[in-house]
């Protein structure tokens, strides 16, 4: 059986709010998901080790991308439309657009655009977003 790897430079991460759609990725450094759901402590009596029941899935994306003056993924235009509270949908295709490559899509919240601005060294835009409905995984 061979596998198949892939770099993280054909990621596509699309976000959808009132503005329109914008591609955030292309200066990416970073992109991570992270799924999580909530446990229900069921422990209960003479029980000496826990038990828990599974509740509702969360899930939370962050973005960290070069911020450079004059791109779509990377300038002001990009830092303007990840202002903190926007509500929209966030869209990655981690082998990029293809047809039959995977594609996941999440309602989400945006945390707002956070920057690191280090001496003599790439300004380095950072952006969370909340999940704040269900994730769909499937193709493009």
């Amino acid at each position: 059986m061979s596998t198949t790897s892939y770099t993280g430079s054909a990621l596509n991460v699309q976000w959808l709010q009132g503005s329109g759609t914008n591609i955030i990725s292309g200066n990416q450094t970073n992109f991570s998901y992270t799924p999580t759901i909530d446990l229900v402590d069921q422990s209960s009596g003479a029980d000496t080790n826990k038990k828990y029941l599974t509740a509702l899935k969360d899930g939370q994306a962050t973005l960290e991308s070069l911020f450079q003056s004059g791109t779509n993924a990377g300038g002001t235009a990009m830092g303007a439309v990840l202002t903190e509270g926007l509500s929209g949908t966030l869209i990655w295709s981690p082998e990029g657009t293809g047809t039959t490559k995977p594609k996941y899509t999440m309602p989400a919240i945006c945390q707002g655009a956070g920057f690191s601005y280090p001496f003599n060294e790439k300004v380095v835009l950072s952006c969370s977003f909340q999940q704040n409905g269900t994730r769909v995984e499937g193709t493009n």
